[in-house]
């Protein structure tokens, strides 16, 4: 099987972290990009608008993920953090970049 570059997955926060490393172990590519979304404590992962009750079925499938433990489960399946960036929404949410190699990879090779 060819080793794709960067592997694409369903959102993190609806199918959960195991079954995202079990993805990227399929996939096996070199780089993965994650993009999560933090919510404030008191937040609602579906922002205030007026589709807000199309949105209420899928309660049953999300998890809350925290970039840590995005990062330890990625890090468990042998990749490496390299970069994290954060962009502030100006509902107060924020969304999380994070970018991964995988383990064993120079940085003259990328």
């Amino acid at each position: 099987m060819k080793r794709e570059e960067i592997g694409y997955a369903e959102p993190i926060e609806y199918i959960g972290c195991g079954c995202f490393q079990r993805v990227i172990e399929k996939i096996k590519p070199i780089y993965i990009s994650c993009i999560i979304q933090a919510d404030g404590e008191k937040q609602s992962f579906v922002s205030d608008s007026p589709y807000l009750h199309a949105f209420d079925g899928l309660d049953t499938v999300h998890s809350q993920i925290s970039a840590e433990e995005l990062k330890t489960a990625v890090e468990e399946i042998n990749y490496r953090l390299t970069e994290t960036a954060e962009r502030v929404l100006p509902n107060g949410k924020k969304l999380v970049m994070l970018d991964f190699v995988v383990s064993g990879k120079c940085q003259q090779e990328i």
